[in-house]
């Protein structure tokens, strides 16, 4: 119950964060498009640059986006190994590295990951988190999808490599 109660309040907290986030591009840019216009009239206002009675429906617009947009851009998915988490640790610390994330803490049967750089933390809100629950066989891994399907690739490409050269040897 309390695992589902934190992934609902994480959830919400994405959605909140993106509805602010959304809302600020958007009247920076109708700002933007407001300041530069040459068709301004006289005594116009940067409200009145909305038809009245369109501004509800763009917050409602932004509340839907924004409670729909963290189930598109995170999830979980599976990464299957040969073998336990431990024997991969050093490999997927150095693919987490190479794509600059750094260790953010690391416990049993679960270890995290945050972006290095503070502009890339910001631009994605501090929702930069990747992590792996190895408790056992598949991992899974949880974070931005983006992020998330470059991490697997990276991960499950060097798994076969070193498959293979063990096959080799």
């Amino acid at each position: 119950m309390e695992i589902n109660n934190r992934i609902t309040m994480r959830y919400l907290i994405r959605a909140l964060k993106y509805l602010v986030y959304f809302a600020i591009i958007f009247f920076l840019i109708v700002g933007i498009v407001y300041l530069f216009s040459n068709q301004k009239a006289a005594g116009l206002s940067f409200v009145d640059l909305f038809k009245e009675g369109s501004l509800p429906k763009i917050a409602l617009f932004f509340v839907a986006v924004s409670a729909i947009y963290p189930k598109l851009s995170f999830y979980k998915k599976e990464l299957y190994l040969n073998g336990d988490f431990t024997k991969y640790a050093e490999m997927v610390d150095d693919v987490m590295k190479k794509l600059e994330y750094e260790q953010e803490k690391s416990e049993p049967g679960c270890v995290t990951y945050i972006k290095k750089g503070a502009y890339a933390r910001l631009t994605r809100m501090y929702e930069d988190r990747v992590t792996f629950e190895t408790g056992g066989n598949p991992v899974y891994v949880e974070g931005y999808r983006k992020d998330l399907l470059r991490i697997l690739s990276m991960i499950n490409y060097r798994v076969r490599q070193e498959s293979r050269d063990q096959e080799n040897q």
